[in-house]
């Protein structure tokens, strides 16, 4: 089947000096296949006639240059600031606003909207006056419905759009005067005064009866003026439509069809009838996919199916409604597509370039003097395009910076080593504008990134050049912290707003290969075969208009387009890309999102139900086959019983079996295999979230610095009373210690809390200032062992290798007279109250206290290492909240009886433990799951497991 333009050209062939016809098109796209068509049918020598864009041919008759968006944002925002006076916003404030405003006055000159009345307030004007007698009852029904709204009692939104509704006649008089006072004007500004003035100034510049408007569907009123005067002149419009939709009044893609077979002017370019081919012969398939990455994996696969059967890739269409979809199609195309050319924009705001320059300016508002936050910067390293810079120092930083738990980490660490950190972590002396575009440029000459990517890293650079030269965007003097991290807040809202809407333009040969279009670039262009993607709701066609301060009854009102109008238009793109087509391919997502939303677009819903052409329906799906959660059993192969041996020599920093580690097999077997026997780690990441491990983390080693430094300074191990004469000032200076060495910190400066850090200072703060205040009242004593590490002790067993080490770190042992004390720090509200020894080891015993086993396992590895006298007694205990500031005492409880002397319990507690360790070694006995589901609830293997 022939397409549009290529009949158009040999119709055009036949006729007298056609060289001197001007070519009016909706894009340059349709104007460039034209002219290919025509160099076909032409048999001799002869000029091309001249071809022009609507916007190129409405330009014509204007003197006014039109700037980019961003130029008309930033000058508007100034007349907005001095209209609105009190009211006024910075400028990444106004930018969405202003950016919508734009559109409404632009939409206003398009459709010859008389702005002072429609922003007058009708409120108190009970019936329409003659003013508006242009206006059908229809019209006037709905300006009195939506004002008499307000009658009724007015809200405070009502009022704040009333106020504001008042000021948007003088806000649309002044911008459009600023503007035209430097010969500036904005798209529709500039259709007004040509079509207001089109008699004028079409005097002798155009031959009416040479002009040929192509292929026009959805004509703004400015736009209709401009042809309805030509065609009152000779000129002819060529319509591009199907009797299908044309002569169907339930059709919506007809409806500007049906609208200019009635105008006054326009229907005498009508032919008697419309061509029907869209009813021809067609082979149709619908093909649903899970998610958009499905059909773009999809429509790969059967694309390469298809070139395999001969299918040419130059008579190929590949139509992308949503522009997300861009980089997975490019990447799924098969290996056989050797030249592509992509027509249509894709956002800045989709790149990896947009996410690099969201972090820098993070990293920047998250620095603290030399200092940066760990989020941004693990992110960074993280980032593709450092990784390709320099994978390997990338990857080396971020085990470091995980591994130590560095919070915040110095500059003077991360600038170094490599160019890019060197620009990304180091100064930014000359301001945020030139230290992204430095950032951009060192990134886009590294061999490791593709050709694509420069192109995105130009892109930057180019809307970053034009952010300086519009709006001058300074950062105050960093001195000033509060105004410094307000002006990156506010630059990163306008870098977001910016980057999303900026296209990047794709360039290629149009002529060649495959082709990828968005919706609007398919105007008048036919293809054999076409694949359209994303045929669901919100995506083709995408959900209602955009935002608008001119309310949706004032727009029907006035014949402003509404989601009836967007919905006829892309109607109608659907039908003419199928009118024409051989073998159509259209694909959704057979996935809806989390609110039921995304089902079929309703145009596929009208092909399948109303065309009555044959479809070829298929949905590709995996059949969902849930395997029973078998329990998870590790049977004690050789293999284990080697690594279960390990356990005798434990880690590098733990030697023998650790209390914990007995805690975890008694909780759970196979908890304690997968930490302990196999040492599957949990993955390293930096907590700066300070919770209860954190500050018992903290009170150990502030504990264990005071007493530490006491016995050094005294020279022996005799605490007394007046060795807390200094306490308070001593744990503020060692808690100052313990921060900068935890998180890497500069010695020597002072450190700041802020955030949670406050909160963790001062209740390490207030339990060290009880313990010592506890421990002042029992003065004298002796400080036996501050944080005893390496206590072991060797168990002798049945099974291989016949023996068990057990091997402890006692936070504290104090001695006063024939009393010691085995003291355990703890924050939490741990209880020390157990019913029998035996029920210390009943894995089945929900109320089996682990503090109280391991305190006494801490008993039995110190009298082990160290004998004690006849007449000694040993307490075992925590220090925690009820201890230290409630009224707790010291000490077990068993059977609600105090408990001043483990050393009886010993010999139970030692068979028992023996019991234990046995069945860890014996071969017999697997590693199985604990039953007790609420043990898995903060289990860090529960995914393993099917229990999260």
């Amino acid at each position: 089947m022939e397409s549009f333009l290529k009949e158009l050209a040999q119709k055009v062939n036949t006729e007298p000096q056609f060289e001197q016809l001007t070519f009016i098109f909706p894009n340059r796209r349709a104007a460039l296949y034209f002219r290919k068509h025509l160099s076909e049918v032409i048999t001799k020598p002869v000029f091309s006639p001249q071809l022009l864009t609507i916007e190129d041919f409405i330009a014509s008759f204007s003197n006014y240059q039109i700037p980019d968006k961003l130029e008309l944002v930033h000058r508007l925002h100034g007349v907005y600031n001095r209209v609105v006076g009190s009211h006024a916003e910075p400028f990444d404030q106004f930018y969405f606003w202003g950016e919508m405003l734009l559109r409404d006055f632009n939409e206003i000159d398009k459709y010859l909207v008389n702005a002072e009345q429609l922003f007058r307030d009708l409120r108190n004007q009970k019936e329409l006056d003659s003013s508006f007698d242009y206006l059908t009852e229809a019209q006037k029904k709905f300006l009195l419905d939506f004002w008499n709204e307000f009658d009724d009692h007015i809200t405070d939104n009502k009022k704040q759009f009333i106020a504001m509704w008042g000021k948007l006649f003088a806000l649309y008089t002044s911008y459009r005067k600023y503007l035209q006072q430097d010969q500036l004007a904005y798209e529709g500004l500039a259709h007004r005064e040509v079509a207001e003035n089109i008699i004028a100034l079409s005097a002798n510049k155009y031959v009416a009866a040479q002009l040929r408007f192509v292929g026009f569907n959805a004509l703004t009123k400015a736009e209709e003026k401009i042809l309805a005067h030509f065609v009152a002149q000779g000129s002819q419009i060529i319509w591009d439509g199907d009797e299908y939709y044309v002569n169907n009044k339930a059709q919506e893609a007809g409806e500007f069809f049906r609208e200019y077979q009635q105008h006054e002017i326009l229907k005498q370019t009508f032919t008697d009838s419309f061509p029907s081919n869209f009813r021809s012969k067609k082979s149709i398939r619908v093909l649903g996919a899970a998610q958009p990455i499905g059909q773009a994996k999809l429509m790969g696969q059967i694309l390469e199916e298809e070139l395999n059967k001969g299918l040419i890739p130059e008579d190929t269409l590949i139509v992308l409604p949503d522009e997300k979809l861009l980089m997975p199609v490019l990447y799924g195309l098969p290996a056989g597509i050797e030249k592509l050319n992509v027509t249509m924009g894709y956002s800045l705001g989709n790149t990896s370039f947009f996410n690099l320059l969201e972090l820098l300016v993070e990293l920047r508002i998250g620095k603290r003097k030399e200092y940066y936050n760990h989020r941004q910067v693990l992110s960074l390293l993280a980032h593709p395009y450092v990784i390709a810079a320099d994978a390997g120092l990338a990857n080396t930083r971020r085990k470091e910076i995980q591994k130590g738990n560095w919070v915040q980490i110095p500059q003077n660490y991360l600038a170094s080593a490599s160019p890019l950190h060197r620009i990304i972590f180091g100064d930014m002396a000359e301001g945020l504008l030139p230290y992204l575009q430095s950032v951009l440029r060192e990134v886009g000459s590294l061999e490791a990134i593709l050709d694509l990517d420069r192109e995105f890293a130009f892109q930057f650079i180019k809307l970053l050049n034009r952010v300086q030269d519009i709006t001058g965007v300074q950062t105050p003097d960093a001195t000033d912290r509060k105004e410094f991290v307000k002006s990156l807040r506010s630059f990163l809202r306008l870098l977001r707003q910016l980057a999303r809407a900026e296209k990047i333009p794709f360039s290629g040969e149009p002529l060649k290969g495959l082709q990828i279009m968005g919706v609007l670039e398919t105007r008048n262009l036919d293809y054999k075969n076409v694949f359209i993607l994303s045929l669901n709701e919100g995506a083709f066609p995408s959900f209602g208009g955009k935002g608008s301060y001119v309310p949706f009854n004032i727009r029907k009102a006035y014949a402003l387009p509404t989601t009836e109008h967007q919905d006829a238009m892309y109607a109608y793109l659907f039908y003419r890309m199928l009118q024409r087509a051989e073998n159509v391919f259209l694909f959704y997502n057979t996935e809806t999102d989390q609110l039921g939303q995304g089902e079929k677009s309703r145009y596929l819903q009208q092909l399948i139900f109303e065309s009555g052409l044959k479809l070829e329906s298929q949905v590709l799906h995996n059949p969902v086959m849930p395997l029973a959660i078998d329990p998870i059993i590790i049977q004690k192969t050789d293999e284990v019983q080697q690594a279960i041996m390990k356990l005798n020599e434990g880690n590098t920093y733990f030697k023998g079996i650790s209390p914990s580690a007995l805690t975890t097999y008694l909780d759970c077997r196979l908890r304690f295999y997968f930490k302990h026997v196999a040492r599957v780690k949990e993955p390293d990441e930096v907590e700066d979230e300070l919770g209860a491990r954190e500050l018992g983390n903290f009170l150990h080693k502030m504990m264990e610095k005071f007493y530490k430094n006491l016995a050094q300074r005294k020279r022996n191990k005799q605490v007394e009373a007046g060795d807390f004469a200094d306490a308070l000032p001593t744990i503020d200076k060692l808690m100052d210690e313990v921060f900068t060495a935890t998180y890497n910190m500069e010695p020597g400066k002072k450190v700041e809390y802020e955030g949670q850090s406050v909160i963790i200072q001062q209740l390490v703060r207030n339990f060290a200032a009880r313990i010592l205040e506890h421990d002042k009242e029992q003065a004298p004593f002796s400080m036996e062992a501050v944080e005893a590490d390496g206590l072991l002790h060797r168990v002798k067993i049945s099974h291989a290798p016949g023996y068990a080490v057990l091997g402890g770190k006692i936070d504290r042992v104090d001695r006063k007279e024939h009393v010691l004390r085995i003291v355990d720090y703890k924050t939490g509200s741990d209880k020390l109250e157990f019913t029998s020894v035996a029920s210390l080891f009943d894995r089945n015993d929900k109320k089996r206290e682990k503090a109280v086993f391991q305190t006494l396992l801490y008993g039995f590895l110190y009298q082990t290492n160290f004998p004690l006298k006849a007449d000694d007694q040993m307490l075992t205990g925590i220090m925690n909240r009820e201890f230290l500031f409630g009224n707790a005492e010291f000490g077990l409880t068993l059977n609600k009886q105090p408990v001043y002397n483990v050393l009886p319990l010993m010999a139970e507690f030692s068979t028992h433990l023996t019991a234990l360790l046995e069945e860890i070694f014996n071969p017999e006995v697997p590693f199985d799951q604990t039953q007790d589901l609420a043990a898995c609830k903060f289990c860090p293997y529960k995914s393993i497991c099917y229990r999260n």
